[in-house]
């Protein structure tokens, strides 16, 4: 199986479509925490840039930081913000320069012992560095049902890091590189038109590598907007995030 971390380029316009934002919260916590300032904030992994919209309301400037140049080719950013394309654990900023780092679902695709000591090493003293991510989602109604079986058919397409490597806490915390590190997580739900629904199912990455197995991922995913479309108009999804909000000292 290829790694999946790579192949996210391959359905960038239907990851910026569908994705959907995260919540006020997360970002609240996020400037909550930070003491150092709010000049520059960079999001490691960034994709189509989600998070970055997000931080550039809160921080003078942003760098948004994605290997995928497909995925940043559909990112929309303002002018207080870049991408730079690179990895995570290539890129590099000048030390006790940053105010917040984040990693929007990104940070289980990283090697994460490098990326909590290159963050630290960037962050200024009171800085703060916040991983989160969706976790699973939860789908109501009969449609949810259907969702259900489907899952269990990606399950055993899902990459071994989506599976060990989404402890953000246990990470952060045996990195030893913060004074504080504070563990989050709260359920969200979004209510969505049917078809944008579906949409977000397929940018699963074990959701994709399933429907790449039966030859014809297009119809598989057409196939499953079908049956969202059939169950009725809009259908209500459960969006947990999980993460942990870690503060240099």
């Amino acid at each position: 199986m290829s790694d999946p971390s790579k192949n996210f380029g391959e359905d960038a316009g239907r990851y910026a479509t569908y994705r959907p934002d995260y919540p006020q919260d997360v970002f609240d916590l996020l400037i909550s925490h930070v003491r150092s300032g709010k000049k520059l904030a960079v999001d490691l992994g960034a994709g189509s840039c989600q998070a970055t919209r997000k931080l550039v309301r809160l921080f003078d400037y942003v760098v948004a930081v994605e290997p995928d140049a497909r995925q940043a080719a559909e990112a929309q950013i303002s002018e207080n913000a870049e991408i730079r394309i690179a990895s995570a654990e290539d890129v590099t900023f000048e030390a006790k320069s940053i105010d917040a780092v984040v990693s929007a679902t990104a940070f289980h695709w990283m090697n994460q012992p490098l990326i909590c000591r290159k963050v630290a090493s960037w962050l200024k003293p009171d800085g703060v560095f916040f991983p989160f991510a969706f976790d699973r989602f939860e789908i109501e109604g009969e449609v949810g049902e259907f969702y259900n079986t489907e899952f269990e058919k990606w399950k055993e397409y899902r990459d071994r890091r989506i599976v060990e490597c989404y402890d953000y806490t246990g990470a952060l915390t045996n990195s030893r590189e913060f004074e504080k590190v504070i563990p989050f997580a709260q359920n969200f739900s979004h209510t969505l038109p049917s078809e944008a629904a579906a949409g977000i199912v397929s940018t699963f990455s074990f959701a994709r590598a399933y429907a790449k197995s039966t030859n014809n991922a297009e119809r598989y995913f057409q196939e499953v907007t079908d049956v969202f479309v059939k169950a009725g108009e809009t259908v209500t999804i459960k969006t947990p995030i999980v993460g942990a909000l870690g503060v240099k000292s």
